[in-house]
């Protein structure tokens, strides 16, 4: 009898590491197919290719307590062969199946009420974004446009969904695309500054997209995997952008804010959401609409200033050149 303790161990194991997770599930199947099977010898267990993984994370997986190797429940060990069976084999399967009711019950909701509420005007680019996330298959969308036009608030709300992970161009390949793709497993994968991605990371991108595969090569050792992700991404410009790369996207260009649309945008971004006084948001967006179509720069203000006189002086610092009448 499994007591409370080592039935939340191992619920917290699967349910906080993707990985583990994916390993118990492909370990679950190989062995009740193995077990199926009339055979003369008792099954030895499974090795690391089987599932794929890597022989140091089935053993960090021995330690935790998920797996056994060694002779436990008759699995072995040589120098040269190494097999694995879970090491409670009901207590997973229970735990993946809660785990899966919770994951439905999340699904059911799971796109936020409130998603782009505070994004004034783009009504055409919302509804192209809720077409995508809400269809049936992946539809993946580029927004493209000079900064300061409201593609990183697009990005910022996207990445409110659940099973979504945001991912900076420009620093992906720091710790391996394909690595943050098959630890992860999102559902949607939101990218900022697409445009400045390492030409590898454009690859694992490309196959993820076109078949759904992400596949990655380590110590000799192919692990491989299919995945269904929306890939919603933002980018200054697209000439940097393989061109079979953005023939996958559905490319939306977003112009810059003319005064009356900044000006609106402001005022909601600063009362709405840094709950701002309405007096102080007007007067920030009034002294900045001249110099700026950069949403960012009246966020700045918004929380830096307490008073009119604060902007006067912080609009002087930032824009030297400028006379305030």
């Amino acid at each position: 009898m499994v007591d409370v303790i080592e039935r939340k161990i191992m619920f917290r194991t699967l349910a906080g590491n993707p990985t583990a997770r994916r390993i118990a599930e492909r370990a679950l199947e190989i062995e009740d197919e193995e077990e199926a099977k009339e055979r003369q010898f008792p099954y030895m267990g499974w090795e690391w290719y089987d599932i794929p993984a890597q022989t140091g994370t089935l053993n960090q997986l021995v330690i935790d307590g998920l797996l056994v190797t060694g002779g436990r429940r008759g699995t072995f060990k040589s120098r040269s062969t190494t097999t694995y069976k879970l090491k409670d084999p009901e207590l997973v399967r229970e735990c993946l199946e809660s785990l899966a009711e919770i994951q439905e019950g999340a699904e059911e909701g799971e796109i936020p009420n409130d998603l782009f509420d505070f994004i004034l005007g783009h009504e055409d680019v919302k509804d192209i974004l809720l077409r995508s996330i809400n269809s049936e298959k992946p539809v993946h969308i580029l927004l493209v446009g000079p900064p300061a036009t409201a593609k990183s608030m697009f990005l910022s709300e996207l990445a409110r969904l659940p099973f979504s992970r945001f991912a900076l161009g420009g620093s992906t390949r720091k710790g391996g695309f394909e690595d943050y793709l098959l630890e992860f497993r999102p559902k949607y994968v939101v990218i900022d500054e697409l445009d400045k991605m390492d030409m590898r990371d454009m690859s694992v991108l490309l196959s993820l997209m076109e078949s759904g595969i992400v596949a990655r090569l380590k110590k000799r050792m192919r692990e491989m995997e299919k995945m269904t992700t929306w890939v919603l991404g933002g980018a200054n410009r697209d000439d940097h952008i393989w061109p079979e790369l953005k023939s996958r996207f559905f490319i939306v260009h977003l112009p810059e804010y003319s005064e009356a649309d900044f000006i609106q945008v402001c005022r909601g971004v600063l009362v709405g959401r840094e709950d701002v006084d309405s007096k102080l948001a007007n007067y920030i967006v009034k002294s900045i609409a001249s110099h700026t179509r950069d949403v960012r720069e009246a966020v700045h203000l918004g929380r830096l200033c307490k008073t009119s006189e604060d902007v006067d002086k912080l609009v002087r610092i930032r824009w030297p050149s400028s006379r305030l009448f």
